[in-house]
């Protein structure tokens, strides 16, 4: 119970590593408000397991895409949660497709939802936080924040906007007693990674040739780390970005 008696508010949380993270967090004590994407049925799914786990929990589906709705988000997730110890910021979508024929609207909605919302909510929960002289913010990366990765530039950029952003807010927030850190999973199991590489067989040999532990993440286990830096176990890590990625970047 290393998160007992304390809140968090999570992004993404409908599926994935964000359903992950909120799944462990509620094993851990933690009381949440979750917010999700389009999959209701996904979030409901999150909210009844962690309710399960006799912990507090509530949330909603949104378009983060919207960013006029970040605020009136954090608002809500206050008024449920009295307290914000946690952030995490985990809502992410993706545009796997050359340079040459990514279009305008793409660039737009990418950077919206995966760099401007985490930039919005981080600032409205560090405004909470301040006041309080304490915090956690954790944003979820990507390997691909901290290299190219071919037809996939767009997510490269947001990715590492929001690393640089991790390390920023850190150096801004260290002082008033907020920690700031980030996760870069590598490819973790999630469910649209999943079904790409059971039924794209050249992908998969592909993205494991470049893996040396010789497997893919599971969404649990990039949630374990979440675990270890909300709690008090991290107490000293502060603008770290973690690679939790099987080895990949080491070569």
């Amino acid at each position: 119970m290393r998160l007992k008696g304390k809140t968090a508010f999570i992004t993404g949380a409908s599926v994935g590593i964000g359903s992950a993270i909120a799944r462990r967090f509620a094993e851990e004590g933690c009381s949440q408000y979750l917010a999700g994407g389009r999959n209701l049925e996904g979030l409901e799914s999150t909210l009844a397991y962690c309710k399960a786990q006799e912990s507090s929990a509530a949330g909603e589906g949104i378009d983060l895409s919207n960013l006029a709705n970040a605020a009136p988000l954090m608002s809500r997730a206050l008024r449920h949660l009295r307290r914000l110890d946690i952030l995490v910021n985990c809502a992410g979508i993706r545009c796997n497709k050359p340079v040459e024929e990514v279009t305008y609207d793409e660039v737009v909605a990418l950077f919206q939802v995966n760099a401007m919302a985490s930039f919005i909510l981080s600032g409205l929960a560090a405004k909470h936080m301040i006041s309080r002289a304490c915090g956690q913010i954790i944003n979820i990366g990507s390997t691909s924040g901290e290299a190219g990765v071919p037809q996939n530039s767009l997510y490269c950029a947001t990715k590492g906007a929001m690393h640089l952003m991790t390390k920023a807010h850190a150096a801004e927030l260290g002082p008033k007693g907020i920690r700031v850190n980030a996760i870069a999973p590598g490819t973790t199991l999630s469910e649209g990674t999943k079904y790409r590489v059971e039924t794209q067989a050249d992908r998969r040999k592909k993205l494991m040739g470049n893996i040396p532990l010789g497997r893919f993440a599971t969404p649990e286990e990039i949630a374990d780390c979440a675990v270890f830096l909300a709690s008090d176990e991290a107490s000293y890590m502060n603008g770290s970005i973690i690679l939790v990625d099987g080895g990949r970047l080491c070569q």
